[in-house]
């Protein structure tokens, strides 16, 4: 694919899809953004939206214009004291008069009820989930008391009142309102939440209690914070109350699993050379200073934002968040500065090869999705869950009952992965074709799992049996703005997806190079297509245009009975701080959409790639062992890699 169709179209894109932002000019995304997107920052979560509804002729035609220059989803409607509204234009900005300072309890009140129209992606959201599968991608961040310089903070552990001071002293409130909204009862606009506390941050609607926690730390290790992890993904958020949450505990470096053991191993022993020695105490002097650890769990709910977006505005409470605004408006210059130097035939010839590629990219990728839909009718982990329901299963199957199996683990430097992948597959194999290879061996071996379990089952009169696919389909989310969110924009849904014909369970003779080599294949036709822009347009036509349970039946055919989904989240490469603060790692979980039963997200913080596994318990009853599975075989194509260096 030629690398100018995503330079003109990919900005088109990002101006389009946050329309509601200040109107600035447009912003250019290169290529490997936008093709890669998958490796966007946080990601963590995002949902498998298929494009295979989407007609020919919209695709081609209609759907491109309107998609570039139509009308915007995110018009601010004001709602007067006589029940009339107004429309405005993208540049009226609803919640000024929200976030004016005003201190007279009347105008906040009136405030009050200022809304603003949801994005087409976050009504869909709202309508396509269900109460097993709520969508709200949730993350944790885990800190240290040490700092940049490796001393240790006066205050070791961040508390619910410290947050919410950094929290109005970075301005989050007027930098991004959405967070202080709800849903209104009509499922279709943000309102301000219902009550109004002059008192403080001249006179902002304070939301802060409702959404901010303070919990006793975890006790067990890993298992408690496993267990908090499923609650904020199975327990339905209550939309019109609030969208967002966190909960903020503290204790000692190492017990909640959260900054992992060898990390923590680390900071006690730098913690121990940073006691200061008392002159004939020894070791003995009563003044230990313990290492200690704070645990911010977030939640948000799919309808505010997509989880790069959310992310990516959270780094605003970052001390180092003026000096990555810096980098990212470079960037963003640096790109506007090279469409500028094209004359206009340039442009035009430009914009023809990107229509271009639209059109017969458009068609191609339907075609493909149609095909994957018609050749992949079950999912293969529908044989376990018939057979988990009726009893024909082991005992531990028939344990595991329902809710959701975590885990999340280090895995390697991203400069080891990008060598295994360079060195295996080529000079165009990515890190994230590397983990897709390994994921698709664990699920592999977890269906061959499941179905030895079935045939040592004391139960011999069922007939199910778990059959042997030798190819799955595999989701990939894709953030379409590659992950950034621009200084001045308001957080928003860009999330689509693509689905990939991958290698199942095959020839115990086929290497993990040979794996490797065949993901590559399937994934880099796919990923040059514009399935993850039309996967976009259908939500938004869906949830604009088509009922309710039409909406929801097309979304699950949409992901072709994707046995698993995979998203890439690229972090910062530097280690960042929170109130001098240390941020040892950053953790998300994929929020599993009805008709996907594993989620896997990888991603990368300071220099480090890990990984994090949400499944419903029937398909992966131990994550843990799950995750095992992909680092055994990352382990394989490392010494692979190694023997052919």
């Amino acid at each position: 694919m030629h690398p100018s169709f995503f330079q003109s179209f990919s900005r088109k894109v990002l101006d389009r899809c946050t329309a509601a932002s200040s109107g600035s000019p447009f912003l250019i995304i290169n290529k490997a953004m936008m093709i890669s997107s998958v490796s966007s920052s946080a990601s963590v979560a995002t949902r498998s939206i298929g494009p295979w509804a989407v007609a020919t002729g919209l695709a081609s035609g209609i759907a491109f214009s309107t998609f570039l220059y139509g009308e915007s989803t995110s018009e601010a409607i004001s709602t007067t004291q006589n029940g009339a509204s107004s429309r405005s234009n993208k540049k009226d900005k609803t919640y000024e008069y929200f976030l004016a300072g005003q201190n007279d309890d009347k105008k906040g009140q009136q405030a009050a009820n200022l809304r603003k129209r949801m994005t087409a992606i976050g009504k869909f959201s709202l309508r396509s989930q269900t109460d097993s599968n709520p969508s709200q991608p949730t993350f944790f961040l885990a800190l240290s008391n040490h700092t940049r310089d490796k001393s240790v903070t006066k205050d070791p552990t961040m508390t619910a009142s410290e947050f919410r001071e950094t929290w109005y002293r970075k301005n989050m409130h007027r930098k991004h309102p959405r967070f202080h909204s709800k849903v209104s009862s009509c499922g279709d606009f943000f309102e301000p939440v219902n009550y109004y506390n002059s008192k403080y941050s001249e006179g902002v609607v304070d939301t802060y209690d409702s959404h901010v926690s303070e919990t006793l730390h975890m006790n067990v290790y890993r298992q408690d914070l496993k267990n908090r992890i499923e609650t904020f993904l199975t327990d339905v958020m209550d939309v019109t109350e609030k969208l967002w949450e966190v909960q903020i505990s503290s204790g000692d470096v190492g017990t909640s699993g959260g900054i992992s053991h060898k990390r923590s191993q680390e900071l006690w022993k730098e913690t121990q050379e940073l006691q200061p020695t008392t002159s004939g105490s020894g070791s003995g002097s009563g003044t230990e200073t313990i290492p200690k650890e704070t645990i911010m769990l977030f939640r948000s709910h799919h309808s505010l934002a997509d989880a790069v977006s959310i992310v990516a505005a959270l780094g605003d409470l970052l001390d180092e968040a003026e000096e990555i605004k810096e980098k990212i408006k470079c960037h963003l210059d640096r790109q506007k500065k090279k469409i500028q130097k094209c004359s206009t035939l340039q442009k035009l010839w430009k914009f023809i090869k990107s229509f271009m590629w639209f059109l017969f990219g458009s068609i191609q990728a339907i075609m493909r999705h149609g095909y994957l839909i018609l050749t992949t009718p079950r999912n293969p982990f529908l044989d376990v869950q018939e057979l988990s329901n009726s009893g024909g299963h082991c005992v531990n199957m028939n344990s595991a009952g329902c809710g959701r199996s975590i885990s999340w683990c280090d895995v390697a430097p991203v400069d080891e992965a990008k060598r295994v992948a360079k060195t295996i597959g080529g000079p165009k194999t990515t890190v994230n074709d590397v983990f897709v290879s390994c994921v698709t061996a664990a699920v592999a071996k977890q269906l061959a799992q499941h179905r030895r379990c079935h045939k040592t089952s004391c139960d011999t009169k069922t007939r199910s049996t778990v059959h042997k696919y030798n190819t799955i389909n595999v989701v990939i989310p894709a953030h379409l703005a590659g992950g950034i969110l621009p200084p001045g924009r308001e957080i928003g849904n860009l999330i689509g997806a693509f689905v990939a014909k991958v290698p199942g369970e095959l020839d115990e003779r086929v290497s993990p190079t040979d794996r490797l080599k065949m993901v590559h294949k399937s994934l880099v036709t796919v990923k040059g297509s514009p399935a993850s822009i039309l996967s976009y347009m259908f939500a938004k036509f869906a949830s604009n245009y088509l009922p309710e349970p039409l909406a929801k039946t097309l979304f699950l055919k949409s992901n072709a009975n994707a046995a698993v989904a995979i998203t890439n989240s690229k972090g910062y490469e530097q280690k960042v701080h929170i109130n001098g603060r240390t941020v040892e790692n950053m953790a998300g979980f994929y929020p599993l959409p009805p008709g996907l039963p594993i989620g896997v997200v990888v991603q990368s913080y300071g220099n480090t790639i890990s990984l994090s596994v949400t499944a419903e318990k029937w398909a992966v009853p131990d994550a843990d062992i799950f995750l095992d599975w992909i680092l055994e075989e990352y382990r394989l194509l490392y010494a692979e890699a190694c023997a052919m260096s």
